[in-house]
């Protein structure tokens, strides 16, 4: 069997041990907090080939963009992207048309300026979306919340409350939809049963692709 490094082993009250391979192609168990690692071992060389092609079809998707945040530079909104434009304005504005017009007094920490414009993007579109598939599901929300979560794009409280990652403004709208039924069905359903993936499919027919689209190309949706 091919040596299979173990990227970290996390450890909770959970009852059995998961594997995870994750989009920056490492393994990740989930285990109990008494699970031995000969236990662990046993269970990775029982799934060798399954962890084996995960990891190679990681290595094979879109890499994570690097950004310099120079001119011209490439970012996504809504599934198209736009050219880095910097401009003399002594407004600090960040704005999008044809564009991403960002003023050159923001140059110093413009990172954090888009992740906030980001986010406030992300709020407006996220809210209206939700509040469009709630007349259709029936959900209605207790709470709508902008993370600045890395590792999940959306996810319901058990109070009701949904959640959504400011990267997702990156994917095209009906990606986004599909995140937004997703944890709109969690509401009334908290588990991915065969009932729940039915009331998604009842919503989005074709959601298998748009969830295939988000696994493959989720490293794009980065800044």
């Amino acid at each position: 069997m091919e040596d299979i490094p173990i990227e970290k082993i996390i450890r909770s009250h959970r009852r059995t041990i998961a594997l995870e391979v994750t989009p920056a192609a490492t393994l990740v168990v989930r285990a109990p907090i008494r699970a031995s690692y000969t236990n662990i071992e046993e269970i990775i060389r029982q799934k060798s080939s399954w962890i084996l092609r995960k990891l190679d079809d990681m290595k094979r998707r879109p890499l994570s963009p690097c950004h310099e945040y120079a001119e011209g530079e490439l970012f996504f909104y809504l599934g198209r992207v736009y050219p880095l434009h910097f401009v003399d304005d002594e407004n600090a504005i960040i704005e999008r048309s044809d564009r991403l017009y960002v003023s050159r007094i923001l140059l110093l920490d413009i990172r954090n300026h888009l992740k906030r414009w980001y986010m406030e993007e992300a709020r407006k579109e996220i809210q209206a979306r939700c509040m469009w598939f709630s007349m259709k599901t029936g959900h209605v929300p207790a709470t709508i919340r902008i993370t600045d979560a890395r590792h999940r794009w959306g996810s319901c409280t058990h109070k009701g409350g949904l959640n959504f990652s400011w990267r997702l403004i990156q994917a095209p709208p009906d990606i986004i939809d599909y995140v937004v039924v997703h944890e709109l069905v969690h509401i009334s359903q908290p588990d991915h049963s065969k009932k729940f993936w039915a009331k998604v499919q009842k919503i989005l027919p074709d959601y298998v692709c748009r969830k295939k689209w988000l696994r493959e190309n989720e490293r794009l949706l980065k800044i």
